[in-house]
């Protein structure tokens, strides 16, 4: 079932090949066991992404899954509205503004697959991260 992923680069290539391989890291047996046999570097460049943490939806857009994209732009929006409407303690709106983010940074890669690989054009954000 593995593909040839040589339009891409070398870091999409082995996430690829995992994903192809045991899907998500830690959502069935298989793959929690493949993710520990792994090096820490390899681990960090498999499940995070730090262009998703440091542009977040722009991210999404520019890799083409604007409608992913589009929904994390909405969950920014909806939650800098409840931290205005409520006029929460700064360290609480801290805390909301890396919600986001940290979203964005740990699905983006996941997403990216479906989206290059599986033609996936979803808006599910969360699409392939439950655990079987």
């Amino acid at each position: 079932m593995s593909q040839n992923y040589e339009d891409f680069a070398r870091s999409w290539q082995q996430r690829f090949t995992f994903y192809d391989h045991y899907g998500v890291p830690n959502t069935s047996p298989e793959s929690r066991e493949a993710y520990k046999q792994l090096s820490f570097m390899d681990k960090l460049r498999l499940t995070n992404n730090i262009w998703g943490l440091l542009f977040g939806p722009i991210y999404f857009f520019v890799k083409g899954m604007w409608r992913k994209g589009l929904v994390l732009l909405g969950a920014v929006v909806v939650l800098a509205t409840i931290a205005i409407g409520l006029d929460v303690p700064d360290i609480i709106d801290r805390a909301l503004s890396l919600i986001v983010p940290v979203f964005a940074m740990t699905t983006a890669n996941y997403a990216y697959y479906l989206h290059a690989v599986k033609g996936d054009r979803s808006w599910n954000v969360f699409e392939g991260l439950r655990r079987s």
